[in-house]
């Protein structure tokens, strides 16, 4: 079971490097094709976004609409068939220059050695909200 939950650790630690570095082909390789992420109804980009053009297309919207954007992890919490990332974001929002951090737990399931689902939990989703609208 140990080296279920460091293989786990490990995957998601490896899609989240290659995601930093823009290493499309890693990335592909570690996420299963139809890779999903689920975001909050809330969200200007809700909903379930399928296959990794997809996963890309939150994460550009969250990142091009914060200025100096960063995202620290803290900790990897592996569990069976799972990966919490526990992660704080911080950046400016574009619109009005306006500070925006706040902590961020991530839910990635893992199915056949694969990455198969992400779920963004962002601790205040009304501030991510405006600080993303345009």
């Amino acid at each position: 079971m140990q080296n279920d939950l460091e293989a786990n650790e490990s995957l998601v630690r490896g899609f989240l490097a290659a995601a930093a570095a823009g290493d499309a082909e890693t990335m592909a390789r570690l996420a299963a094709p139809d890779i999903t992420v689920i975001e909050a109804a809330s969200l200007p980009f809700a909903g379930r976004h399928v296959g990794l053009e997809a996963f890309r297309a939150p994460v550009r919207r969250v990142f091009g609409a914060l200025e100096a954007t960063a995202l620290s992890v803290e900790q990897f919490i592996p569990g069976e068939g799972c990966v919490v990332v526990l992660a704080t974001l911080r950046g400016r929002s574009r619109r009005d220059g306006s500070e925006v951090e706040m902590p961020i737990a991530e839910v990635w399931r893992i199915e056949g050695g694969l990455i198969r689902e992400i779920r963004p939990y962002y601790f205040d989703t009304a501030l991510m909200r405006e600080a993303i609208l345009p």
